[in-house]
């Protein structure tokens, strides 16, 4: 019994010494790949020309699907990635046949091992997927391999031959100096059942209910349809119905109704979101809104109507930042805010605006300290509720540059490394901090 434990211990540690030998390898103290690309007004530009294509290509009835990618695309998608992940660096560089694909990113960790640099070749392949030998780190791995292993695993853990299903549905991938083009072909489930996989995807989000309690939700945005249904004034500031929210908030929690109080913020700006927002974000939500057609109108006129700072763009810009800060990260929503506005700088466009990006950093925040703690979700509910004055939410947007066409951006403001571009998001950032629920 003992030569047995002595057996088994030995095992133990020997594993634990190989994983300790295989992360110091994967892991590394210095980046591989330093940041090659930064957004700009022609980085906006490509990743607005790939979204589109993206979109088209997936609502086409042709089959395959093609989707397709420039050089210069690539490079605009990874100076989007950087600025909305800034511990990630990555590089995709084509050649005739074969894409050489880089990333760098930051961990957490102590120096030593503070980096996972990965290098991959993708090859063009007439059927499925190709790769060439995969490094992470130093240790180097067989790319076909690991999606064999990733099949597997897909396949034993998440659906019964899902994994084989969707590495099936690619294909071939054509590679040149110029273009990626990968070749897909939906199921036959996808393409004969849309609506059953449809309601299965739907039966999955509101079993998981990533974004909060969707009956919490309904009910404060049932509470904003029926006052909005008693009030006469259309022409309301966004700040009353955020205010209207927060009192609404603040009862429950001192009734003892909520257990939590950042949850229950959520769940209320969920609700302003989802009313004031696109229709598009309750898919990702749930069954919320049960309107008549009456009340669809009345939304439709509040929509269009409802200001802040006498602005309805930039109610727009303050709602559509408190969305992306609530399903996704604070520098996700700033790089597309940043990312919108240098498509306005773009030919055509109504010029980059730091008003706009002013209230973009402002719903930001306001998301983010609202739901980040109960003690910082508590002192929101104190600042904001029953608030009237649009003063407690935006500071007023006088001197900030707006209508600025690339070349003056440029000219003037270089790029979003320069001294002069970071002193105006400081300068925005410290107009917030006066406002008493930012500088908490």
């Amino acid at each position: 019994m003992k030569v047995w434990l002595k057996r088994i211990l030995l095992l133990f540690i020997t594993l634990f010494c190989l994983v300790i030998i295989v992360i110091f390898m994967a892991l590394q103290s210095s980046p591989q790949l330093q940041r090659i690309h930064q957004i700009d007004a022609n980085s906006a530009a490509e990743n607005k020309r790939i979204a589109q294509r993206l979109i088209q290509s997936l609502k086409s009835n042709q089959q395959p699907i093609h989707l397709q990618a420039t050089q210069a695309e690539l490079h605009g998608l990874s100076a989007f990635a950087h600025r909305a992940i800034p511990q990630l660096n990555a590089n995709i560089v084509l050649f005739q046949d074969s894409a050489l694909i880089n990333f760098s990113l930051a961990l957490p960790f102590p120096e030593l091992i503070k980096y996972l640099n990965v290098e991959v070749v993708l090859v063009s392949s007439k059927e499925g997927v190709d790769l060439g030998t995969v490094y992470i780190g130093s240790v180097a791995l067989p790319g076909n391999g690991l999606i064999k292993l990733a099949e597997w695993f897909t396949n034993l853990y998440v659906k019964k031959e899902f994994g084989s299903a969707l590495l099936s549905m690619i294909k071939s991938v054509d590679i040149t100096s110029q273009q990626i083009s990968v070749a897909i072909v939906l199921s036959d489930d996808l393409k004969n059942e849309p609506l059953s996989n449809k309601n299965s995807l739907f039966a999955l989000r509101d079993q998981l209910a990533l974004y909060g309690d969707v009956e919490v939700i309904r009910f404060y945005y049932q509470s904003l349809v029926e006052t909005i249904e008693q009030s006469d004034t259309i022409n309301l500031s966004l700040a009353e119905y955020v205010g209207f929210t927060f009192g609404l908030v603040k009862q429950r929690n001192l009734a003892a109704i909520t257990d939590s109080p950042a949850q229950e913020n959520r769940a209320a700006l969920m609700a302003l979101v989802l009313y004031f927002g696109t229709n598009k974000f309750e898919l990702l939500v749930g069954d919320i809104s049960k309107l008549s057609a009456e009340q669809l109108q009345q939304r439709t006129t509040r929509r269009a109507r409802v200001k802040l700072r006498e602005r309805v763009d930039i109610q727009k810009h303050f709602i559509y930042s408190v969305a992306l800060q609530l399903f996704g990260t604070s520098t996700a929503s700033n790089a597309i805010g940043e990312l919108k506005e240098f498509l306005d700088s773009n030919r055509g466009g109504s010029g980059f605006s730091f008003a706009d990006l002013m209230a973009d950093r402002a719903g930001t925040r306001l998301a983010m300290l609202a739901t980040t703690s109960d003690e910082s979700a508590l002192k929101v509910q104190e600042h904001l509720a029953d608030i009237t004055d649009e003063a407690f939410i935006l500071p007023e947007l006088t001197g900030l540059p707006e209508g600025i066409s690339q070349q003056k951006f440029e000219q003037y403001y270089r790029d979003i490394d320069s001294l002069v571009y970071r002193s105006m998001l400081q300068s925005i950032d410290e107009r917030l901090r006066k406002i008493p629920v930012y500088r908490d």
